[in-house]
């Protein structure tokens, strides 16, 4: 390592951006040395791997995600030095926010950017470009699950109301009967009054 005491913040800065490109045209060469071994099917040649997928084949061997592969693949072979000049995820980011016809004026008005200025570009102002472009975000499709829910507690509500209805109204019913019972009690016992009284009467 080297001793960065005898280094100005200048040469440090410039040293690990080179480090940093460096190394992303090694992870572009890596990348795409796996994405020939793919489409040739070259990878079967590792015994353990002869009956496997490529998806299986390349997180065993090196961790990768088939995703993140995908993306890596597609960013290098449509931007193969914007790529590894500002990042995969960025050329990813343009492509799914931006689309693929917009992609490549959105990649051109950045770099011009950047080479209009005499200090590095910012990431908002790469954000701004992409978001000029950006496609219109879809309107939010009604959540059916939370409409489903909020159906099935006002059901719940009705049925709760409904339920409490019946019960009062077999409540009153039954005091129906009952003051049925009790007047017809009441008559009788009248009719017996006037019974006695016509015997008293006659009598």
């Amino acid at each position: 390592m080297k001793n960065l005491e005898k280094m100005t913040i200048a040469q440090i800065e410039k040293e690990i951006k080179e480090t940093i490109y460096g190394s992303a045209l090694a992870r572009r060469e890596a990348t795409m040395m796996l994405y020939k071994l793919k489409i040739s099917g070259r990878y079967r040649e590792n015994p353990l791997y002869d009956k496997s997928s490529f998806k299986v084949y390349l997180e065993d061997v090196y961790g990768i995600r088939i995703g993140t592969f995908n993306d890596a693949v597609r960013a290098y072979r449509k931007f193969p030095e914007e790529s590894c000049a500002f990042s995969v995820g960025l050329v990813s980011s343009i492509y799914r926010k931006c689309g693929v016809f917009k992609e490549k004026k959105v990649m051109d008005e950045i770099v011009a950017k950047k080479d209009s200025l005499k200090t590095p570009i910012k990431r908002a102002q790469i954000n701004k470009i992409i978001a000029k472009h950006a496609k219109p975000t879809p309107k939010k499709a009604p959540g059916y699950k939370a409409m489903y829910e909020s159906e099935l507690r006002a059901h719940q509500k009705t049925k709760e109301a409904y339920r409490y209805t019946l019960e009062e109204l077999k409540a009153a019913k039954n005091q129906i009967a009952g003051l049925k019972k009790t007047v017809l009690s009441l008559k009788a016992l009248v009719e017996a009054v006037r019974d006695y009284e016509r015997r008293t009467e006659t009598v």
